[in-house]
């Protein structure tokens, strides 16, 4: 068996990719390493690291409080 790889731009490329493929009953492995950020999620992250770390809580607090406010 052979292997392509195949260099995707962009989200709705991969999606397209993606339902081609299921729909032709092609298997296929994505590799989730290549990973790069988007523009919003840089903004997201640049705007948390602006912060005021003195009332930063750590990831177990934070869950505590998500699931109280909505119940998960």
């Amino acid at each position: 068996m052979g292997t392509i790889t195949i260099h995707l731009r962009n989200k709705e490329e991969e999606t397209f990719m993606e339902n081609l493929l299921q729909r032709m009953k092609i298997s296929f492995e994505k590799n989730e390493d290549d990973f790069e950020l988007t523009n919003e999620m840089k903004r997201v992250i640049d705007e948390a690291l602006k912060q005021d770390r003195s009332k930063a809580v750590d990831g177990k607090e934070s869950l505590k409080r998500i699931r109280a406010k909505y119940g998960l």
